[in-house]
């Protein structure tokens, strides 16, 4: 379980990997709540879904869990 120290380079490293894939998405916000860390992935433009990549996502969790980085959730939502 990430704790909050934890919380800035997971989510950068997140970032980072949307990025290096060209996905077209963006982290959006985080929360740590209950153990848990929740990255929000929106959609970095216009056309892009992020529920689409949801592929690329799992990947980025499984990673992040063979790192060591447990409890680590990304979740795909719509820019308001």
């Amino acid at each position: 379980m990430p704790t909050q120290e934890q919380v800035s380079q997971i989510v950068q490293e997140v970032g980072e990997r949307l990025k290096q894939e060209g996905a077209g998405l963006r982290v959006a916000g985080e929360k740590l709540e209950d153990d848990w860390l929740y990255v929000v992935i929106t959609p970095a433009r216009k056309g892009v879904r992020a529920s689409d990549h949801a592929r690329l996502m799992s990947q980025i969790e499984r990673q992040l869990r063979e790192e060591g980085k447990d409890h680590v959730l990304l979740v795909p939502a719509l820019e308001d």
